[in-house]
């Protein structure tokens, strides 16, 4: 504790000291027959200045020692045992709330450990068991794709694609909180990873009639594989969002120094300015054409959240009316050592 916020906790004290002061000054001014030498007063006066600094010295060591232990004592796991330390009534009484609180603390953060626990347990129950009802009906579709008109097939393709994105967004964002003790850095190739992501749309590219590129040479990159994978896979989702019908999507690669670069670039209105800051804050939509395929705002957020953590670097461009292009950048040393925690 400083010495102004001491003072400023025992100003009374130091209020009634000074008044004690004052009047004593008074009645050796005032009072005639009050006989002491001028030199005896000096003394004595000199003896209450000693006095009042080795007072006002004790006094805030004590305070201040006071504050020291009820600061330790609070940062650390209190007990009924450690009440015993205080000395002081009014301690002692602080210390005894403070403890209370402290086991409130604890019982209520153990009751949302354990419901929490159990809602994670259902949830990710459930995503397991409604891949199963998925993969039938998508094997339904199939098997009777010849039966029904072909637009038909495509709006229920669709709908189930959209279905399959939704179920596996919520296993990654339970995932994500336990990045840390699921990951694997290790060389991928920059194939392998576009490949991986491209893995369901391309009924989406034939339904809207998209042209789809890829260009660039094959790196190699330090990554996690499912993570990152997952992560393009969400660009490319988006991008397939907003490209209109007969647009374009382009993957690119490109290197430079230590720093590899796969871009996903598709036409259509892009960003405007105003929005392009936002885009990957959670529930952030844009109100452009979706193409059938519905946007809830969380995927880019997600993106950008798993980059941060294992290291990489998700940025956007856009010319209005013309592109939007996101880019996922790997950096080789910081990929290395700073996958961080959540």
């Amino acid at each position: 504790m400083s010495f102004i916020k001491y003072l400023k906790e025992r100003w009374v004290t130091y209020i009634f000291i000074l008044l004690a002061f004052i009047f004593s000054f008074a009645v050796y001014k005032l009072d005639e027959r009050f006989s002491i030498g001028e030199s005896n007063a000096k003394y004595i006066l000199a003896g209450w200045g000693i006095l009042f600094i080795i007072f006002v010295a004790l006094d805030y060591g004590i305070f201040n020692s006071r504050i020291k232990k009820f600061k330790r004592y609070c940062s650390l796991n209190t007990s009924s045992q450690d009440l015993d330390e205080f000395s002081y009534p009014i301690d002692r009484e602080y210390a005894e709330i403070v403890h209370g609180l402290a086991l409130q603390y604890e019982r209520y953060k153990s009751d949302i450990y354990t419901k929490s626990s159990e809602e994670l347990e259902f949830i990710t129950k459930w995503v397991h068991d409604v891949k199963v009802p998925i993969a039938a009906v998508r094997l339904i579709l199939e098997n009777h794709e010849g039966d029904i008109p072909n637009s038909f097939y495509q709006d229920i393709d669709t709908e189930i694609f959209s279905i399959e994105q939704s179920v596996q967004r919520v296993f990654y964002q339970i995932k994500s909180n336990t990045l840390h003790d699921d990951y694997k850095i290790a060389k991928i190739s920059t194939k392998k990873l576009i490949a991986g992501a491209l893995k369901g749309y391309s009924n989406f590219f034939s339904y809207n009639k998209i042209n789809f590129a890829i260009t660039g040479d094959v790196y190699d990159v330090l990554t996690d594989e499912k993570w990152s994978g997952y992560i393009l896979s969400e660009i490319l989702s988006n991008a397939v969002k907003y490209t209109p019908m007969k647009g374009s999507i382009v993957i690119s690669t490109s290197r430079r120094e230590n720093r590899v670069t796969i871009s996903i670039k598709n036409s259509g209105e892009g960003i405007s300015k105003q929005d392009i800051g936002q885009v990957f804050n959670k529930g952030y939509t844009s109100s452009g054409n979706r193409n059938g395929m519905k946007s809830t705002g969380y995927g880019l957020y997600l993106s950008k959240k798993l980059s941060d953590m294992l290291g990489h670097e998700l940025t956007v461009q856009s010319e209005y009316g013309e592109y939007a292009m996101f880019s996922l950048t790997f950096v080789e040393n910081k990929t290395m050592h700073h996958v961080t925690k959540m």
